[in-house]
């Protein structure tokens, strides 16, 4: 029996990107809820027989099935010390959208028919590697017992080591430095050639208990910096097997020590894995690489290793957590603006030099020598052409995309090919946390390591404050606005904001005290009890709105977008709240930083000011939910401060002497 019940506030709209597109964090959840609530089995059916498909006989469900479903998507996560209801309730129109959205991310397939690129009515839906990834990750970070909820999750359809963005809280954008987009490359070819053939075998896939004891066995230990290829990475355990099993040291409890026999993808097909087929899913492994041809003939040239442009999109739409296919374009427009791969504009390739990155089968690329050397290709550093010595192609020039929030990078754009070299022109002791945790590459590799070392909510929770602390100074500077309207008034706009902004800053609060602070927290944090305690009288408080009933009610859109007003009412009652739901889809990449502003705090002209004027049954609640944001901003931030120095003095000095750092820093 639990001693409290917390239920979450949520923003009652879907956050949204710049150009309109739902953010990938929304997505995700609301995928997740659904194939949990969907309560997927692997009972056999007997279907029509077809040669051509083994994977239609397990956990598939029917498009109005879902629907109804998400119609009332609820999960109770129980605690020691909480108990936390989740609830949406999604109407069917827009159900029926995010559907389609989860179809075009990769996260649903049809398995009687493949190469379907749309959900269809009375045509069963199956949730691809990709998708049971994500419901993995969400089930873990959560809390969510998926033995017993999420049976998929235990099954071979649980294969992919998904690649994962780091998006900006406040905006919905990756997060990118050219570093990190080195890092990616790197993924992206894998650690040999992966050259495609009909008779290839299946593709070996990881262990189910490596799986589901380590996130991403990639740890870029074979990575080469620029300038450096010639000097060989140190060999990793994890580079030479695909499916490594875990070392005897890191097991958990209860977790075999025998090596399983090796497990067949039921995804695995030679024609669907063509990379020139239509399949709408086609990798069920991220970890070797893009699918290439090996010495195919460009007007009479033999080119050693290419790549189509489609191939290389599916793999990024396939093996990474990106939602929007513009994203995967743009990625790969990076690529070529960074001087990775070059286009083959020899016949019959319809590459070209001068235009975008068309994923397109008829497109052909191959890997630059500065792509060669940040491979992991060791001993296979040979030119891209093999006769004639004729150029195949043209170098990447600097390419820009047309839409500026689209493209966005951390470093100079008149940088030249060296501008990243500089961030490793550094010795052990130049290196700080602050240079590791401002660049989103170096971050990874951090993020790799502390995964390694079943300590990565550290990293994750000192993000999340920070991200809480980026919310809290907008909610500040929307507050200090309305102060200076005349007589102390708000807007209408103003309103909504702030009703918003309190939402996001409540919720964001939610998650950090449940995921990391209550006492039996799914990653409970080893901080100062007394502080602990400050934040859970906070929470716990009868007059928290946390204690409060929120229900997360979304509707399809009406005409004309109307005004939000926040509503707290009886557990027994219902929210509704009408959001205006657009059909944009397009997406933005953003520079990568850490937040760095100095802490802002609630004071009382803030929390007491006069917001009478606003005719509408929220007065109370907000001033109520701005004292509880008042008491709680400084606590977390003594949590950041806490966990910052465990950072820097504990996991830091270890990351630097590790195998993953120790070729990067100048020796």
């Amino acid at each position: 029996m639990t001693e409290f019940t917390l239920h979450e506030a949520v923003s009652n709209v879907f956050d949204r990107t710049a150009n309109g597109a739902i953010f990938t964090r929304d997505l995700k959840t609301i995928y997740s809820l659904m194939i949990i609530c969907l309560n997927l089995t692997d009972q056999k059916h007997k279907p029509a027989l077809n040669f051509m498909n083994k994977t239609s006989l397990h956990y598939r469900f029917s498009l109005q099935e879902a629907i109804t479903v998400m119609g009332n998507l609820q999960l109770n996560i129980e605690s020691s010390s909480t108990s936390t209801t989740l609830a949406y309730n999604i109407k069917p129109e827009l159900g029926r959208k995010l559907l389609k959205i989860f179809f075009s991310a990769r996260l649903l397939h049809t398995p009687a028919d493949r190469t379907r690129d749309e959900p269809k009515d009375k045509v069963l839906l199956q949730p691809t590697p990709k998708g049971v990834a994500v419901v993995q990750s969400y089930c873990k970070v959560n809390g969510v017992e998926y033995q017993s909820k999420v049976p998929i999750v235990s099954s071979s359809f649980n294969s992919m080591d998904l690649f994962i963005f780091e998006r900006s809280s406040i905006t919905g954008t990756v997060i990118y430095s050219e570093y990190f987009i080195h890092l990616l490359f790197a993924r992206f070819l894998g650690p040999k050639p992966n050259v495609w053939n009909s008779t290839n075998l299946p593709d070996s896939i990881p262990s189910l208990e490596h799986r589901l004891l380590m996130d991403d066995e990639f740890d870029f230990c074979n990575y080469n910096i620029p300038n450096q290829a010639s000097r060989p990475w140190r060999d990793s355990p994890n580079s030479a097997n695909v499916s490594p099993e875990p070392s005897t040291s890191l097991k958990k409890p209860g977790v075999s020590k025998h090596r399983p026999k090796p497990i067949e993808s039921p995804f695995h097909h030679n024609y669907f894995t063509n990379p020139e087929s239509d399949s709408h899913v086609q990798y069920y492994v991220s970890n070797v690489g893009v699918r290439l041809y090996r010495d195919h003939s460009f007007a009479n040239i033999k080119v050693k290793y290419c790549f189509n442009a489609k191939a290389s999109w599916q793999w990024l739409m396939d093996c990474t957590d990106l939602m929007y296919p513009n994203e995967a374009t743009e990625i790969l427009n990076l690529f070529y603006k960074y001087g990775l791969i070059e286009p083959i504009t020899l016949p019959p390739s319809t590459s070209t030099s001068n235009k975008k990155f068309a994923p397109l089968k008829t497109s052909f690329y191959a890997v630059s020598k500065k792509g060669w050397s940040i491979s992991q290709w060791e001993g296979l550093q040979k030119p891209l052409y093999v006769s004639n010595g004729e150029d195949i192609g043209t170098a990447a020039q600097d390419i820009m995309s047309n839409n500026q929030t689209i493209l966005s990078d951390n470093s100079s754009m008149e940088a030249d090919s060296n501008s990243q070299t500089s961030l490793f022109n550094k010795t052990r002791d130049d290196l700080d946390i602050k240079t590791v945790l401002s660049d989103p590459g170096l971050r990874y590799l951090f993020r790799l390591y502390l995964e390694k070392e079943y300590c990565v909510e550290n990293l994750d929770v000192y993000m999340d404050i920070r991200h809480f602390s980026k919310r809290m100074t907008i909610l500040l500077g929307v507050l200090e606005l309305g102060k200076k309207s005349a007589e102390g008034s708000s807007t209408v706009s103003q309103r909504r904001a702030i009703v918003k902004l309190i939402n996001e800053c409540l919720s964001s609060a939610y998650n950090i005290y449940t995921s990391y602070i209550t006492i039996g927290a799914p990653y409970q944090l080893n901080i100062d009890h007394m502080l602990r305690e400050r934040i859970s009288n906070t929470i716990l408080h009868i007059s928290s709105p946390l204690s409060t009933h929120f229900e997360h009610s979304c509707y399809t859109p009406p005409s004309r977008p109307e005004p939000v007003y926040l509503r707290i009412q009886d557990a027994t009652d219902e929210q509704c709240i009408r959001p205006d739901i657009d059909k944009g889809c397009d997406v933005s990449l953003v520079p990568g930083t850490v937040p760095q502003t100095t802490p802002r705090t609630l004071s009382h002209g803030d929390v007491g000011r006069d917001l009478s004027p606003i005719k509408s049954p929220t007065s109370e609640e907000i001033t109520r939910s701005l004292n509880t944001l008042e008491k709680l901003y400084p606590l977390l931030e003594q949590v950041g401060q806490q966990i910052l120095k465990m950072l820097e003095f504990d996991s830091f000095p270890k990351f630097v002497q590790s195998e993953a750092s120790k070729d990067v820093l100048k020796q």
